[in-house]
C-alpha cells in the first residue's frame, strides 16, 4: 500500500509543480543507483528512504510524460483553426447518442488543411450532427470541421481539464462525416460490444421503460436511456453507484462461476484459473470503467492468491490494483470515479471490523450489513460534498435496505439472460420476477428522495457550498488517525527501533576501523 501511496504523490506533484524533466529523470536514474549500491551493503534502512524517493519521483515522471502532448505531429499543434478542415481517423469509443447529436473520440492518423496532407497523431473529441447511426466503434472515418481547444470551466467544472484527462486536448464539431472502413480497432473490444448491444436488446425485449432502462444501467452501467429525474432520485438517496458497474457485479458473477466449475467437479484452483477470462470480457464489455477495473483485478489478484496458496490482506490487493491503474493510466488518479470507488472500497476494509465492533449487540447480519454502510458513507460522503455540493445523509438508510435488492436484480437478470438463449418465453418468467424487484427499487428510491417536501428533502440530503480541497486531505488525515491510532503508535515503535539498530550499526563500524 505504502508503494501506491508513494507513486500516486508523485502523480499529484506532477500535476503540481513544472520541473524539467532531465534533472528530475536523472535524479530517479541516481537514486536507483544508490538504492542497488547500498542494498549490497545491506543497509536496509538507507535502501527503504531512496526507494521511496524512487517511487515518488516515478510517479512525477510517469504523469508529466503522459500527460502533454510533446510530440510535433500532435493534433493539437494545430488547433485553433479559422477554416475547416478534415481529418481521417479511428472511432476509438462507441459514440453516445445525445438527442440528434453524437460524441465520439476520434484518433487521429491523417489531416488535410489549407491544401496540404500531414500524418498526425493523437485524439479529438468530436461532436457530429449528420448521420451517424453507421458509425461504430473501429471504424475509419472522414471528418469536416474547425478544430478548437476545449472550453472554459462552468459551474466550477472544467471541460478542458476533464478532456485532457483522458488525453485529449482538441474538440470538432464535425459538420460532415463519412465511414471509411469498419472493423479496424481491438478485435476483443468490437466482440464486446456486440455482446452489449445483445445483452441490452434482450433486457428491452422481456422489460417494459423504465424498468428495462434502469436494469441496462445497473448491469451494463450504461445510462443514456435513464431520465434526468430517476438519476437525480438516485444521486439525492445515496443510491446512484448501484449504476456504476463495480465489485459487487463482479463478486457475482465470480460467485456464479465458481458454482457452475463445482458443479462439473473441478479442482478449486482449477476453478480460480478459469474463472479469470470470463471476468475480463465482463470489465471489456462495460466499458473498462474504473470501479469494474479496479473490482477485477482486485478478485484476479485474489485469485492468483488462492492459487499460490497465500493469505493476502484485502487493503494489500486494493493497493496493488490501484498502483496497476496507474502504471498505465495515471491520470486516472484525477478522475471522480477513481477516487470514489478507491476510497469507498479503502474505507469499507479499514473501518468495518471497527464499526462491527461496536455494533455488537446487533443481530449477525444486521450489524454487519450496518457497518459496512456506515462505512462506505463516512468514507464517501466528503467526497460527494466536494464534487456534487450534496450529501446523501439518508444513503446509510437506503443502501441498507437496497443492498439485497441489487443482488436479486443482478441474479435474475444474468439469468434471463442464459436462458434467453435457449427461449425467450422462458426467460420472460425470469424478467417478469425481475420486474417485481425492479418496481420495488424504483419506489424506495423515489419515497426517500422526498421530492414532494423541500423540508424533508433538504433533510435527507443537504446541499453544501463549495470548498478547499486541504479541507478534504484535513478530514481523511484525521479519519486514518482516528480509526488506526494502535497501527500508527507500532509503526513509530518500527522506525524508532529501526534508527536506533542503524546508529548501532555505525557505532561499531566505527570503533572497528
Amino acid at each position: 500500500m505504502g508503494i501506491t501511496l508513494l507513486f500516486a504523490t508523485g502523480i499529484i506533484f506532477g500535476r503540481l509543480l513544472e520541473l524539467p524533466l532531465l534533472p528530475v529523470y536523472l535524479s530517479t536514474c541516481g537514486l536507483l543507483i544508490l538504492t542497488f549500491l547500498f542494498y549490497l551493503r545491506k543497509r536496509r534502512g538507507l535502501v527503504t528512504l531512496f526507494l521511496c524517493f524512487t517511487l515518488f519521483l516515478s510517479g512525477f515522471l510517469q504523469f508529466r510524460c503522459l500527460y502533454l502532448p510533446c510530440s510535433s505531429s500532435h493534433i493539437a499543434n494545430f488547433a485553433p483553426t479559422t477554416v475547416s478542415v478534415e481529418i481521417v481517423g479511428l472511432v476509438a469509443k462507441r459514440p453516445e447518442l445525445k438527442g440528434r447529436r453524437a460524441d465520439f473520440i476520434l484518433k487521429a492518423r491523417r489531416i488535410w488543411i489549407c491544401g496540404r496532407e500531414e500524418e498526425v497523431e493523437g485524439k479529438i473529441w468530436v461532436r457530429s450532427y449528420s448521420s451517424f447511426r453507421d458509425c461504430d466503434y473501429g471504424d475509419i472515418v472522414r471528418v469536416r470541421g474547425k478544430l478548437r481547444k476545449p472550453g472554459a470551466s462552468r459551474k466550477g467544472f472544467s471541460w478542458q481539464r476533464y478532456l485532457s484527462y483522458q488525453g485529449i486536448w482538441v474538440e470538432m464539431n464535425a459538420v460532415r462525416m463519412k465511414v471509411i472502413k469498419r472493423g479496424e480497432g481491438n478485435l476483443l473490444l468490437r466482440e464486446a460490444y456486440r455482446s452489449r448491444d445483445w445483452m441490452a436488446k434482450v433486457i428491452d425485449s422481456t422489460l417494459p421503460f423504465p424498468h428495462s432502462s434502469l436494469l441496462k444501467g445497473i448491469m451494463l452501467g450504461d445510462r443514456t436511456s435513464l431520465s434526468p429525474k430517476l438519476q437525480e432520485e438516485f444521486l439525492r438517496t445515496g443510491t446512484g453507484h448501484i449504476l456504476v458497474v463495480s465489485g459487487l457485479h463482479v463478486g457475482l458473477i465470480l460467485t456464479i462461476l465458481l458454482f457452475l466449475f463445482k458443479i462439473l467437479g473441478l479442482s478449486p484452483k482449477l476453478s480460480y484459473l478459469l474463472s479469470i477470462p470470463p471476468l475480463v470480457y465482463y470489465a471489456v464489455l462495460t466499458g473498462l470503467r474504473t470501479p469494474v477495473l479496479r473490482a477485477t483485478l482486485m478478485a484476479t489478484l485474489g485469485l492468483f492468491s488462492f492459487l499460490i496458496d497465500r493469505d493476502t490482506h484485502p487493503l494489500v490487493i486494493l493497493g496493488l490494483a490501484a498502483f496497476i491503474i496507474l502504471l498505465f493510466s495515471p491520470l486516472s488518479i484525477f478522475t471522480v470515479s477513481f477516487q470514489l470507488s478507491f476510497v469507498t472500497v479503502g474505507g469499507i476494509i479499514c473501518l468495518t471490523p471497527y464499526l462491527r465492533e461496536r455494533l455488537k449487540g446487533l443481530p449477525l447480519r444486521l450489524g454487519e450489513a450496518l457497518a459496512v454502510s456506515i462505512a462506505a458513507q463516512i468514507s464517501i460522503l466528503p467526497l460527494l460534498a466536494f464534487y456534487f455540493n450534496r450529501v446523501p445523509l439518508i444513503g446509510v438508510l437506503t443502501n441498507l435496505l437496497i443492498g439485497p435488492l441489487i443482488a436479486i436484480i443482478l441474479a435474475l437478470g444474468f439469468l434471463t439472460l442464459a436462458l434467453s438463449l435457449v427461449s425467450l418465453d422462458v426467460a420472460q418468467i425470469m424478467a417478469n420476477a425481475n420486474w417485481l424487484v425492479l418496481s420495488i427499487l424504483l419506489k424506495i428510491c423515489s419515497f426517500f428522495s422526498f421530492s414532494q417536501s423541500k423540508i424533508f428533502s433538504k433533510l435527507a440530503c443537504p446541499s453544501t457550498g463549495s470548498f478547499s480541497s486541504w479541507v478534504l486531505l484535513a478530514y481523511y488525515s484525521s479519519l486514518i488517525v482516528i480509526f488506526h491510532f494502535r497501527q500508527l503508535r507500532k509503526l513509530s515503535y518500527f522506525v524508532k527501533r529501526g534508527a536506533k539498530e542503524e546508529k548501532k550499526r555505525g557505532i561499531e563500524k566505527n570503533k572497528g576501523e
